[in-house]
């Protein structure tokens, strides 16, 4: 089955592989969870009451290294004929388990943020040298900036900031989850619609991962993400996007990752000017980000979960949307999305000063 003119049938394979395998750690983590009683802290702030594993961010990973390796050894040299830089994706992999393995401390052990950001700056750094990086921005009515000096301070900031957005939003059963899914498929179609074949295979490979792990995610929830498996979705979509704008006509701008990513990135930036405006630590936590309210305001857990999955459902379509689409049609798509924005926060109540208080230091921990 062709889509595009392109061969779609190792991608779909490469799918249900990661998704088969997804499912069965996530169930093998249940149980070793249940058996060595690695659950999830119940705090005030948490919305959860009970004993809930929270290491499934293991599935995550295990399954995606099968899909990455065997998208290399299959999909991009046979299918694809466009192998990986083999040192660059060595780099890349190594890269990926130091995230995992931070943020699998933090579930087990508890790390502070004080702790973890130091590591994923460098992590980060480390990827911009071989070739994860912002160098240019794109403008939303044409062209771009070049950021010179300030392109790796952007670039960091970019990546960390991303992966704890993705941490950030996981507060509510399946959330992140779901919103994570419709972001990599409009990558993978984005990448499809530009032949980026290469890196369509490993998505694809998390698209399952995904697909596999939220049906013990869904309310009510079996097992979380944890930082291991939050941070770790983060890292994949903050560094494909970068990867991915390496070349101004193959790009997808920042504009359009901004976009995919529009809920958790204006989750963790609400949270960052609340703290600020309450004159409290940046990394102390609370009950107001945006999943809070919402189930405030709706009173369901389940319904908040999926009305915040669908409103990423539309900014993910509404990115790729933007990469196909000409300068004045751009422009209206992403005046449209701020406005659609604003007037969800006003509804949510965020014109008005929150009463909510801050608590301890921010863990960045499952259901937040």
């Amino acid at each position: 089955m062709k889509i595009l003119g392109l061969e779609v049938y190792p991608l779909l394979s490469l799918i249900l592989g990661t998704f088969l395998l997804s499912f069965m750690f996530t169930y093998i983590a249940v149980k070793i969870s249940h058996k060595f009683k690695l659950y999830d802290k119940v705090e005030e702030r948490k919305i959860h009451s009970g004993n809930i594993p929270r290491i499934g961010g293991i599935s995550i990973f295990l399954s995606l290294m099968f899909g990455i390796i065997l998208s290399e050894i299959f999909l991009s040299k046979i299918v694809f004929a466009r192998p990986h830089n083999l040192k660059v994706l060595f780099i890349y992999i190594l890269s990926m388990a130091v995230i995992f393995t931070l943020g699998l401390v933090d579930d087990i052990k508890g790390l502070g943020a004080y702790s973890k950001f130091p590591v994923e700056i460098a992590v980060a750094l480390l990827l911009y040298f071989y070739g994860f990086k912002i160098e240019f921005l794109s403008l939303p009515w044409g062209g771009s900036v070049k950021l010179g000096i300030f392109a790796p301070i952007i670039t960091i900031f970019w990546v960390v900031g991303v992966m704890n957005a993705i941490n950030l939003i996981d507060g509510l059963d399946g959330l992140a989850v779901g919103i994570s899914i419709f972001a990599s498929t409009s990558m993978l179609a984005i990448f499809l619609l530009k032949a980026r074949l290469e890196f369509a295979a490993v998505i694809a490979g998390l698209i399952g991962a995904l697909l596999g792990f939220i049906p013990f995610n869904l309310n009510p929830a079996r097992i979380f993400l944890g930082d291991s498996g939050s941070l770790t979705i983060g890292f994949i979509l903050a560094t494909f996007a970068l990867k991915s704008s390496e070349k101004a006509n193959l790009a997808i701008s920042m504009s359009v990752a901004v976009i995919i990513l529009f809920i958790p990135i204006l989750d963790t930036l609400f949270a960052i000017y609340r703290r600020i405006r309450n004159r409290a630590p940046l990394f102390s936590a609370d009950n107001d980000h945006i999943h809070h309210r919402l189930l405030r305001k709706l009173g369901s857990h389940r319904l908040a979960s999926f009305l915040l999955i669908g409103l990423s459902a539309l900014f993910s379509f509404a990115g790729v949307f933007i990469s196909i689409s000409g300068g004045t049609a751009r422009m209206i798509v992403l005046i449209s999305a701020l406005i659609f924005a604003l007037i969800f926060l006003f509804l949510l109540g965020y014109s008005r000063p929150s009463s909510v208080p801050a608590l301890s230091e921010e863990k960045v921990s499952s259901n937040k």
